[in-house]
């Protein structure tokens, strides 16, 4: 983040806590689809996904007088995401898991004019195996992976936000490679070693 951001991020945050909702609204503007991309990758579905976006901004605004100053504000509500992520991902193991729907594939979103059909359907087959195996891995490996692979976190950053020690990060990550790798390895043309 750039030290003009941290700087207008503190300005719109003190106006919020004065009760300026444009102000919150300016924040919710800077990070709403770094959370929602968040929020995708650790549920696999659009419509949770969303909900789990709009859960966190609602959490953060009535949290918003307990924010420390000095605090990144990016890395704060990443934190209320993933704990909402993490929450909604216990609740629904509980439950039947939903069959894979049109629309629930993350891959989808990012197709290109220029693909054939058969490059077109390579990659959606592509995009669903690997959605299928993030949503297989367990929600703590998920977690380390998301914040690594989507939101690009050094370890020492991942620990902070996991409050886990950095080897433990290390070792969630490795795990979740291993296991990606293994269920992604036919679909990759790979054998399993």
């Amino acid at each position: 983040m750039r030290p003009t951001e941290e700087t207008e991020d503190k300005v719109l945050i003190e106006r919020a806590k004065m009760g300026d909702a444009q102000a919150y609204e300016s924040l919710v503007r800077r990070y709403q689809h770094s959370i929602y991309r968040l929020c995708l990758g650790m549920t696999g579905t659009h419509p949770s996904a969303d909900d789990l976006a709009q859960e966190t901004f609602i959490k953060a605004y009535f949290a918003l007088a307990r924010f420390k100053e000095g605090t990144n504000f990016y890395a704060w509500i990443r934190r209320i995401a993933l704990n909402s992520s993490l929450n909604y991902l216990k609740i629904r193991r509980r439950e039947e898991p939903l069959g894979d729907r049109p629309g629930d594939n993350p891959g989808a979103v990012f197709s290109s004019k220029n693909e054939t059909p058969h490059e077109q359907l390579l990659r959606n087959d592509t995009g669903r195996a690997v959605d299928k195996a993030l949503k297989a891995l367990p929600a703590k490996l998920r977690a380390v992976f998301m914040l690594r692979a989507v939101e690009g976190l050094r370890y020492e950053d991942i620990s902070r936000t996991l409050g886990l020690p950095v080897g433990t990060v290390m070792s969630r990550l490795s795990r979740a490679r291993r296991r990606l790798q293994k269920s992604l390895a036919g679909c990759l043309g790979r054998s399993e070693a």
